[in-house]
């Protein structure tokens, strides 16, 4: 069994998703992949309704980055571990320098801007391989960060696909109401939620119903924009829902509007070619044009130009049998590239190879040397003692 430590914390997001599509794929190719969270503000995320058996959290009660490091390679060295991916976790980050040499690191690149790239190269010589989700961060990375090519493998994240075989036999309903929905964060510096109104508002001459769902900071200036619409039953707000309930709304609507900015492999969107609702989606280079082929398992359109995008949908609601196809294209599609099986076994080659052919046993260093890893982003507290610091960010989240 090769035993793998995931730093990530159990909540809604795209890490998460990405652990808790795994591990479950993996475990029967003999790799347990555990969830693992260390410190006190990692602690304070937790949420108890998306852990497993296998989340495990360390030095709950700990605010001192290096005594949180010190008891994660302590862990690892109980469990016995053989790979870490370290991901977002600081704490996990910084101790990879004093790990046991025999445990080998693997990094995975899973969005597309600055910080991102960092922590995936943090770790430096000791990282043995890096996973780049699409093209666009497998080239940002050699061009940009320096990333040796021969240590990365490109392998995109994968969706369960039992999650959407109601899609198999659900022909979505009739056609005379073009159904749509939007599944994410509802803020527009990433998700570009203030996408949504001007397309709708070229929506005017045909019947539409859009699902939305999620939180976010910019939830009520989209409530204000979209007033007229939810008033006319337009539109509606189903807030946040846990997985199996993002299925069926996937499952039962048509179209799925994708409007970020920018992305690394979005599960929202491998979720909806899943269950077969067709993606609208803003073109991210090297990204959803590398998910999507134009026209065929979906429709790709530049930011802003709000005419073209209606015009897609007006297409597809005036031709049912087009919409029907491609629905069952971009299902076909996602079986094919984007299953969780089919991840899990690129994962389990990975890390087979990893640890067959690895010449990578650096010793660890001292823990005298010890020092937060440099990509960890500094602010203006960082001058104060630890636990006051922890206070006063607290207060400032509330």
């Amino acid at each position: 069994m090769i035993k793998v430590a995931f730093g990530s914390v159990p909540k809604d997001g795209g890490t998460f998703t990405f652990y808790r599509n795994q591990s479950k794929a993996l475990l029967p190719l003999g790799v347990k992949m555990l969830c693992v969270s260390v410190g006190k503000e990692q602690a304070d995320l937790w949420n108890d309704q998306y852990a497993d058996e296998s989340c495990v959290l360390l030095a709950q009660e700990e605010l001192d980055l290096k005594k949180q490091a010190q008891s994660f390679v302590k862990w690892c060295i109980q469990e016995d571990i053989n790979i870490v991916m370290a991901i977002n976790s600081y704490a996990i980050l910084s101790a990879i320098p004093h790990l046991p040499k025999k445990v080998q690191v693997v990094s995975r690149c899973a969005n597309a801007f600055d910080l991102g790239y960092r922590i995936t190269m943090s770790g430096g010589e000791r990282i043995s391989k890096i996973v780049a989700l699409t093209p666009r961060l497998k080239n940002d990375l050699i061009s940009d960060y320096g990333a040796d090519e021969g240590k990365i493998e490109l392998i995109p994240n994968g969706v369960d696909p039992m999650a959407y075989q109601e899609e198999s036999i659900n022909l979505k309903g009739d056609f005379n109401i073009l159904k749509i929905a939007f599944v994410g964060r509802l803020e527009h510096e990433q998700k570009g939620v203030l996408h949504i109104p001007p397309i709708l508002k070229e929506l005017d001459n045909i019947p539409y119903k859009l699902s939305i769902v999620g939180q976010g900071k910019h939830k009520l200036d989209l409530e204000r924009a979209l007033e007229t619409e939810i008033r006319e039953g337009k539109v509606e707000f189903l807030g946040q829902l846990p997985p199996i309930e993002i299925a069926k709304v996937l499952a039962k609507n048509h179209l799925y509007l994708f409007t970020s900015h920018f992305e690394g492999c979005p599960n929202s969107l491998l979720e909806a070619m899943m269950a077969g609702c067709i993606p609208m989606s803003l073109i991210i280079a090297g990204i959803t044009d590398f998910i999507v082929e134009d026209g065929k398992t979906g429709m790709l359109y530049e930011a802003g130009d709000y005419d073209a995008i209606a015009e897609g949908f007006k297409e597809l609601y005036k031709h049912p049998e087009r919409l029907r196809s491609m629905s069952i294209a971009c299902k076909n599609a996602a079986l094919e590239r984007f299953s969780n099986d089919q991840c899990a076994k690129a994962y389990r080659t990975l890390f087979e190879r990893v640890l067959t052919n690895s010449l990578n046993l650096i010793e660890p260093k001292s823990w005298d040397s010890f020092k937060p890893d440099s990509n960890i982003p500094k602010g203006r507290l960082d001058f104060l003692p630890v636990k006051l610091r922890y206070k006063i960010r607290q207060l400032l989240s509330q």
